[in-house]
């Protein structure tokens, strides 16, 4: 029985490079950073960027322009799926639905980010959980928890799970200002959530899919847990 052939390496370089753009909020009009350096952060030769870059121009999606570079054409800021923003959208209830949301899309996403990450997706994560592990305050923290789970998204290689996550952004991250209360035990929530964190990493570092998924669903339904605790 014929069987479709696999994606060439150009057409896998193109995903990986629209879900690089999208991780790192590249808007229309944005200019793609020197070629030596998408090489490195892609990880591909010279030649198979440059294909993936001319496909990419052939889509509209980007365009180059003599003697100043590459640039985003067309993001998925037009035609993709967008998440009603709602008055009460920092209320418990609209953040444990938050919650839910994030389980169903995120212990998927970390499945297929522990199967098609690459050395530079997995120093990314790393780097975003070192931030969390030195963060301050509570909104580098937040922020920082949140630059996490977007490096995931970005490694399964699928911008449409970037753009899902920022949709629904620090508002399913319950630690900002929708705590009313802190914990009553903040020491041993931090080692809790880190603990939560480092075995996501380890599973997409270990490239075990089913390991990675079961972490992330343990953290996110711990995480609800805990917030219905500090509502309490």
């Amino acid at each position: 029985m014929k069987t479709d052939a696999p994606p060439s390496l150009s057409a896998q370089t193109a995903g990986r490079l629209r879900a690089w753009i999208a991780s790192n909020g590249l808007k229309s009009g944005a200019r793609l950073p020197p070629e030596h350096e998408l090489m490195a952060q892609l990880e591909v030769s010279r030649t198979v960027l440059r294909e993936a870059v001319a496909g990419l121009r052939a889509q509209g999606e980007l365009t180059s322009r003599r003697g100043s570079g590459v640039f985003v054409a067309r993001m998925a800021d037009d035609g993709h799926i967008r998440l009603p923003h709602d008055e009460d959208d920092a209320t418990p209830t609209a953040i444990l639905n938050l919650l839910e949301v994030r389980l169903a899309l995120e212990v998927e996403a970390v499945g297929l980010a522990a199967r098609r990450r690459t050395t530079a997706d997995l120093e990314r994560i790393e780097a975003e959980l070192k931030g969390m592990e030195i963060a301050r305050t509570r909104e580098e923290l937040v922020a920082r928890d949140f630059s996490f789970h977007v490096a995931i998204a970005a490694a399964t290689n699928n911008p449409q799970f970037i753009y899902v996550i920022r949709q629904v952004g620090e508002r399913a991250f319950p630690r900002d200002r929708s705590w009313r209360t802190p914990p009553k035990s903040g020491e041993r929530y931090a080692e809790m959530r880190m603990r939560e964190h480092e075995a996501i990493l380890r599973g997409i570092a270990d490239k075990d899919a089913v390991f990675a998924r079961d972490a992330m669903r343990h953290h996110i339904m711990a995480s609800a847990q805990r917030f219905r605790d500090a509502m309490a």
